[in-house]
C-alpha cells in the first residue's frame, strides 16, 4: 500500500529526520512539540515542501500537532457531520439519494490536524460484500464516492477489483474518488492506479488541497496524467485559520488548481471536529472572503462555499443560511427541513 521509508510517524522521526536534512530542530521549534493520540503521519515528500524556520508555515500548521487540540470544547463532536445516523452498513454513507459513499479504508498517505473522520482512522469496520449487496440492491444509487481514510491507499490490485465491482451494477453511471494522496504523496500515483482510473470511466477525482504551496511540479504532472487516464478533475478546500482564510491566498489557490487542469468544487467550512477550534473562523469571515474574491478572479475558479451540518443534513451552501441571531443561522435542507447551525468561529 505504501512504502514505509516514505514516512514520517513520530516527533521523534521527525526530529532525526530534519537533523538528517541539515535542519536546526531548536530553530525549527520541533523539540517542544507534544504528542497526540491522534498520530503523527507526514511523507517526507510533504515534509521537504515546508519551511522549518518558519512556525506560522501554513503547511506545518497542518500535519503537526498543536497543544491546542488537547483543549476539546463541548460544542465539538466526534462524528462533526453525522456519518453514523447515515451509514445503512457498515462501510457505506448514504446520505443523498442517488450517491453514497463507500468507505474501505482506515489508511491516510498524511494525518490532516484538521480530519472530520480521525475518529475512525483507528479502526475500519467495513464488510466489502455487504456494502456491495447494499448498493446492488438500491437502483436509486447513480453514483458510488471512494472515501475513508484514502482510497488511492489501496494496493494498485484493489483499486482495480473494486473498480471492476462497481462497474458491473447496472444502475451506478459514475465513480468517484475522494483523495489526498496527490498532493502530499504524488509517487503513489503509479501507471496501474492510472489504469483503474481508465477503467472506471466515467469517473472523477475530488482532490483535497488547502494551499498554493502545495501545487508543485510534482502534482501539477500527476493531475496531467490522471486527465489524460479520462478523470474529470476537481478539488475541495478546508477553509482554515492561519493556513488560508485570505481572499488572496485563496485566489491564488484557486488559479492555480484551474491552471492545472483542476475545477475548483468545493470550499468546506470547518466542521465541528473534536480539538480544532484553533483553525475555525466565522461564518460572517468566511462569507466575506468569497465576496472579495468574486470579480476579483474568474467564475472558473470559484468553489461553492458549504457548510457540511452537524446531525447528517448534508451540505448546504453558505449564503443560503441567513443569520436569525447572534452566532445562530438558519437554513433549509435539500428535503426541506429547517436546519439552526450555531456558528463558534
Amino acid at each position: 500500500m505504501r512504502n514505509s521509508h516514505d514516512f514520517i510517524r513520530s516527533i521523534s522521526s521527525l526530529i532525526e529526520y530534519l537533523k538528517e536534512s541539515g535542519i536546526d530542530t531548536k530553530t525549527a521549534h520541533i523539540e517542544d512539540l507534544i504528542e497526540h493520540p491522534f498520530s503523527l503521519l507526514i511523507p517526507k515528500y510533504y515534509a521537504d515542501l515546508i519551511d522549518w524556520r518558519d512556525s506560522d508555515d501554513p503547511l506545518r500548521k497542518m500535519i503537526l500537532p498543536d497543544k491546542l487540540e488537547h483543549e476539546v470544547k463541548d460544542y465539538e463532536l466526534a462524528d462533526p457531520i453525522g456519518d453514523a445516523v447515515c451509514s445503512p452498513t457498515p462501510g457505506v454513507v448514504h446520505r443523498y439519494p442517488d450517491r453514497c459513499l463507500l468507505m474501505l479504508t482506515n489508511v491516510c498517505a498524511v494525518h490532516c490536524r484538521f480530519c472530520f473522520r480521525k475518529n475512525i482512522l483507528d479502526t475500519n469496520s467495513a464488510h466489502l460484500d455487504k456494502a456491495l449487496a447494499y448498493i446492488r440492491a438500491h437502483t436509486e444509487i447513480w453514483e458510488v464516492i471512494f472515501s475513508g481514510g484514502d482510497p488511492f491507499m489501496f494496493t494498485d490490485h484493489f483499486i482495480n477489483s473494486i473498480v471492476s465491482k462497481i462497474r458491473r451494477i447496472p444502475h451506478v453511471k459514475m465513480i468517484r474518488f475522494h483523495t489526498r494522496t496527490p498532493i502530499v504523496y504524488p509517487q503513489k500515483v503509479t501507471p496501474n492506479l492510472l489504469a483503474s482510473l481508465q477503467n472506471a470511466g466515467p469517473c472523477s477525482v475530488v482532490l483535497h488541497v488547502n494551499h498554493p504551496r502545495e501545487i508543485t511540479p510534482a502534482f501539477i504532472a500527476v493531475v496531467s496524467k490522471m486527465r489524460t487516464a479520462g478523470a474529470l478533475v476537481l478539488s475541495q478546500t478546508v477553509l482554515l485559520k492561519g493556513v488560508n482564510d485570505h481572499e488572496k491566498i485563496l485566489g491564488e489557490l484557486f488559479k492555480k488548481l484551474v491552471e492545472s487542469g483542476v475545477k475548483p468544487y468545493y470550499l468546506h467550512h470547518l466542521d465541528f471536529t473534536k480539538g480544532t477550534h484553533h483553525f475555525r473562523i466565522s461564518v460572517a469571515r468566511g462569507k466575506e472572503i468569497m465576496q472579495k474574491l468574486r470579480g476579483t478572479i474568474s467564475g472558473l475558479c470559484m468553489p461553492e462555499y458549504v457548510i457540511d451540518t452537524p446531525g447528517g443534513y448534508g451540505k448546504i451552501p453558505a449564503f443560503w443560511f441567513n443569520q436569525i441571531a447572534k452566532h445562530t443561522y438558519e437554513a433549509v435542507g435539500f428535503e426541506g427541513q429547517n436546519i439552526i447551525y450555531k456558528d463558534t468561529g
